[in-house]
């Protein structure tokens, strides 16, 4: 099967690549003029071919005699910073033009998976979200720039699979981790909320302040980790995905008649929770860590992947446990991933 992968060089596409690459597959990698990580996808056996999304020539001349295509390229917000209109031309006018080209294939395309995000909700009301959140549950509805934008491309992949019968499927990611990352997650450490909270100017938020500051003398100033929880005492919870379960994902999905035309959230086989994963990373790492009642929206949701689980058989299978046991191993002994997730 011939497979075109946008964003190969990225941690994601990267990994999916090379895995398609594994099961024997002719993969092609479409990356911007000049990118330093192109050679390594060649090293692995990809296909390179070079030019800018937003440009309907560059990609006719990438997708052509493709099977298969799988759109993860794209501006994105750790990638940046990007302006409103980098997000509209790489994002929008990009997966406009994959959605053409595509479209022109005709009966030569098995299929082609849009990537989109979370970001595309907003996950973070002053309660937090009770129930388990489904495809459909909340409405698209964001004002950051890539949100946004992803909130656009999913709408012309809808349109070209109602009006063109375009057999595409669109793939929401939770926030990725990959090999070694889970650690340096900002929201783990005191270091990240003393930062949020040193310009409130309100009573809340200056009490909130006071209190970590208290916490971050116990060490001194040194590092040390938080359970966050609301004003109520709960504490928080979030679902999130490693790079490995979503190249299951994509082996899964690809070429399934059930996905057509549908919308997956993807994530971890289950959400964690602050109070009970900060102490196992405080255990095996021996950084301390504190409990605090933060005034702010809290993050407290988690996802229904039955859609996912029904439609193509997804079975992600690493905990935030794992990652963290393998995040240590990672960064004392390097591997992990199926390639370095960081290409």
């Amino acid at each position: 099967m011939k497979v075109l992968i946008t964003g190969i060089t990225g941690r994601v596409g990267a990994n999916v690549a090379q895995r398609f690459l594994e099961n024997g597959h002719d993969v092609r990698g479409f990356v911007w003029p000049g990118d330093r990580q192109a050679e390594k996808m060649k090293a692995v056996g990809a296909e390179i071919v070079e030019g800018d999304l937003a440009s309907s020539g560059d990609v006719n001349a990438a997708v052509e005699e493709q099977e298969v295509i799988l759109h993860l390229g794209a501006a994105f917000q750790a990638g940046g910073p990007f302006t409103p209109e980098q997000y509209m031309d790489t994002n929008v006018k990009g997966t406009f033009n994959i959605l053409e080209a595509a479209r022109g294939l005709d009966d030569q395309l098995n299929h082609v998976l849009i990537t989109s995000t979370d970001a595309t909700m907003f996950k973070y009301p002053e309660g937090g979200i009770d129930e388990p959140i489904a495809e459909d549950s909340l409405p698209l509805s964001t004002t950051g720039w890539y949100g946004y934008s992803k909130v656009l491309c999913e709408s012309l992949a809808n349109r070209y699979h109602a009006e063109d019968n375009l057999r595409v499927t669109i793939i929401r990611f939770a926030n990725v981790w990959g090999a070694g990352e889970i650690l340096n997650f900002g929201q783990f450490h005191l270091s990240t909320f003393l930062s949020n909270f040193a310009g409130r100017a309100d009573d809340a938020g200056i009490a909130t302040y006071e209190k970590l500051l208290a916490e971050s003398d116990k060490t001194g100033g040194g590092p040390r980790l938080i359970v966050a929880r609301d004003m109520n005492g709960r504490p928080w919870k979030k679902h999130n995905i490693e790079v490995r379960d979503i190249v299951h994902a994509y082996e899964k999905a690809v070429g399934n008649p059930n996905t057509f035309g549908n919308v997956y959230q993807l994530g971890a086989n289950e959400p964690f929770t602050w109070d009970v994963l900060i102490p196992y990373i405080s255990d095996k790492t021996g950084i301390p860590y504190s409990t605090v009642d933060l005034a702010t929206n809290p993050t407290f949701y988690e996802y229904d992947l039955s859609a996912a689980r029904n439609d193509f058989g997804y079975s992600p299978s690493l905990s935030a446990f794992e990652m963290v046991d393998e995040a240590i191993r990672f960064n004392t002994e390097g591997g992990g991933g199926i390639i370095p997730t960081k290409v």
